[in-house]
């Protein structure tokens, strides 16, 4: 990294107050020959010029006054170091344990969901099964308190004893089920809501009797946060 002096400041700042002066004097030849072409062509060169410099001067101004502050701020580390010797000692035995905690977490529930995705699978090959079985030994879906059926597209229907069954998507369930997390546990303007929305409510539309059985988390009482306007960032609390 280039180290910036105050030299070099000064001598910005003495080229820019130089190249005024001259634009100034290139201002002042124009006032008294106010047709001439050559003076207004030598004003607009001069002043694109002063310009330029202004900027530079400027720009060198602020790299040295923040290198400055950087060069206060490492010399006062040490200092500010010791201070904090308390909180660091604390940060340093309780941040592992905490990091651990959340992989376990995570685990966790990744070993959950793997479980949903394979429970999801299990239930939608026996709807299949069964409705294919039925249809097979002539018990339409629509007959009766037991059948089953094929729409046009293969998705099948299974009625046993008149209760209704139909496929299921792991996707759905998962999103129904991240979806109502966030919504007692984080904020109900969280702006996954309605990423998840339309996919989550298909397996209340698919699974209704399952989705009722399963308790929402406790809800948290946090202070709510503004609706975010369309198109506005996320911030960092909401991701």
């Amino acid at each position: 990294m280039v180290k910036i002096t105050e030299v070099q400041v000064r001598q910005a700042e003495a080229a820019a107050a130089e190249q005024e002066r001259v634009r100034s004097e290139a201002s002042a030849v124009l006032e008294a020959n106010p047709y001439s072409e050559m003076a207004a062509l030598q004003l607009t060169e001069e002043s694109r010029l002063a310009a330029q410099l202004r900027a530079n001067a400027r720009e060198i101004r602020a790299a040295f006054e923040a290198q400055a502050t950087e060069e206060q701020r490492r010399a006062s580390r040490p200092e500010l170091e010791k201070a904090a010797a308390a909180e660091m000692k604390t940060a340093r035995s309780e941040m592992p344990a905490l990091e651990k905690q959340l992989v376990d977490a995570l685990k966790t529930a990744q070993e959950g969901l793997v479980g949903v995705v394979s429970a999801a699978e299990a239930y939608t090959a026996a709807v299949g099964r069964h409705a294919d079985v039925l249809v097979e030994a002539g018990l339409n879906f629509r007959e009766g308190e037991t059948g089953g059926e094929r729409d046009v597209l293969g998705g099948a229907r299974l009625k046993a004893d008149g209760r209704e069954y139909v496929p299921v998507a792991s996707g759905a369930l998962m999103s129904w089920l991240v979806l109502r997390v966030i919504e007692a546990r984080v904020s109900q303007y969280h702006h996954l809501n309605g990423a998840l929305s339309g996919t989550a409510r298909a397996a209340g539309q698919q699974v209704p009797r399952v989705v009722e059985a399963v308790s929402a988390p406790k809800r948290v009482k946090r202070p709510e946060a503004p609706v975010p306007r369309v198109g506005a960032a996320p911030t960092l609390m909401d991701r």
